[in-house]
């Protein structure tokens, strides 16, 4: 979900005592936490003044907050729930991950401090992290797919530009391919970046996320990648290769953000999560407000579903943490408050999952950065239309990157659709046994 940052920085910091209009809470919960996280997440959170509200609410509470890339999170979270010492007291975890540390054990059972707000988030946010019983952990935010075009490019395609009349245009893959090709065909510009040897599969899973299915069954475990769903997608997305109607460009790259910002090489669009929208607007591409237009994702079957999930991130507290009591107070004011998820995403584009902050009016307010369009509906919409899927669980890692592997081999020539997943689908078995 986010961009992985290499750096490992170590910010101590003592909240401040006020913030204007928010008064301390009587609250015996005191002392100092450990929080590890990222930095383009708790950059926002400092920079939306959440933090400094939660200072004011709780001004017994030190933070001190360790900034680690995400692979540098998973490797000393797993080292130190492994060892049984060493972690942190809260830990930020992307949702794809946090199945994996579930079942390795150590997180604390949260199930009692949730207790009826179990029903104020979506159903599908508590698939990664309930375990025998057990929630060990809460949703902060979810990542709905729409697609993001270009209103620029589709004019001067000669196609419409108003987001009612774009979304019938690409109601499924099939009809998203003829806009690419007329795309193309009229303008020169690529219609998605979508990388052959660098594949990274994330667009295969949100693709069959919408179809409610992913890589393993839901009820016996069995690994599914290689299902006749599965090579459909795959071979859909072989048509757009065959067609160069994609960009070649690997994700998180210079390459990649020019096609976001440049003039002359802008993709026309990109089925990705609301999340993308903070980072289009505040570093990949801010030169293009006004440019964009927001619709739901293709689905892939004619009447199918037309949302899917992609990223989002949970808090977790390790079993070792010596102050429980002040790391739920700061999980809990992120991600159950809706006046403070709003004010985050406001800020961030890090969508909430805590439903009762879709009330709230900032959902129907226009955005200039998407010509007024009132894109925060459409997520929520979105969001409340993501059907259950398999795709992360305990070992998300190992299969996405098998499925990698395999889309790189068909993407390249080297294999089939089916040859290529079916051999993914055997090494996965091999080493989950």
């Amino acid at each position: 979900m986010y961009k992985k940052l290499g750096l490992i920085l170590l910010v101590v910091v003592t909240l401040p005592l006020g913030a204007l209009g928010v008064q301390a809470q009587d609250t015996t919960v005191s002392g100092k936490i450990v929080v590890w996280a990222w930095v383009t997440a708790t950059d926002g959170l400092y920079e939306s003044g959440a933090m400094d509200d939660f200072a004011a609410a709780y001004p017994d509470i030190e933070i001190e907050l360790v900034n680690y890339g995400t692979g540098d999170v998973y490797t000393n979270l797993a080292l130190a729930l492994t060892a049984g010492e060493g972690a942190c007291d809260l830990c930020l975890v992307e949702s794809s991950h946090v199945s994996e540390f579930v079942h390795l054990g150590g997180l604390t059972d949260l199930s009692d401090r949730i207790g009826d707000e179990v029903d104020n988030i979506l159903p599908f946010r508590w698939q990664d992290v309930e375990y025998e019983g057990g929630l060990y952990a809460v949703p902060w935010d979810a990542g709905p797919v729409v697609l993001y075009y270009r209103r620029d490019i589709f004019e001067e395609a000669g196609l419409p530009t108003e987001p009612e009349e774009v979304s019938p245009l690409v109601a499924t893959w099939d009809d998203y391919l003829n806009v690419c090709q007329t795309i193309k065909d009229t303008t020169g510009h690529y219609c998605f970046q979508h990388s052959k040897a660098n594949n990274n599969a994330r667009m295969f899973e949100k693709v069959l996320w919408s179809m409610g299915s992913g890589y393993y069954d839901a009820d016996d475990g069995d690994v599914i990648v290689a299902s006749d769903d599965s090579v459909a997608v795959l071979e859909m997305f072989g048509r757009f290769w065959e067609a160069d109607l994609v960009s070649d460009s690997e994700e998180w790259t210079d390459q990649w953000y020019a096609d976001f910002a440049d003039p002359e090489l802008a993709v026309a669009s990109y089925v990705g999560a609301s999340w993308m929208d903070g980072n289009l607007r505040r570093w990949i591409a801010p030169d293009t407000a006004g440019l964009w237009g927001v619709v739901p994702m293709p689905a892939f079957y004619p009447d199918g579903i037309q949302a899917a999930n992609d990223g989002g991130s949970v808090f977790v507290i390790p079993e070792q943490s010596e102050n429980k009591d002040a790391a739920w107070a700061l999980a809990e004011w992120i991600t159950l408050n809706a006046e403070v998820t709003n004010q985050i995403f406001e800020e961030t584009g890090l969508f909430p999952s805590y439903l009762p902050a879709f009330d709230s009016p900032i959902f129907d307010a226009p955005d200039d950065f998407f010509a007024g369009q009132t894109v925060r509906r459409v997520y929520a919409d979105a969001l409340q239309e993501i059907p259950a899927a398999t795709v992360y669980g305990p070992n998300y890692a190992l299969m996405n990157e098998y499925v990698s592997v395999a889309i790189q081999r068909y993407a390249t020539g080297e294999a089939s659709a089916k040859d290529a997943l079916e051999e993914a689908a055997e090494e996965i078995e091999f080493n989950i046994e």
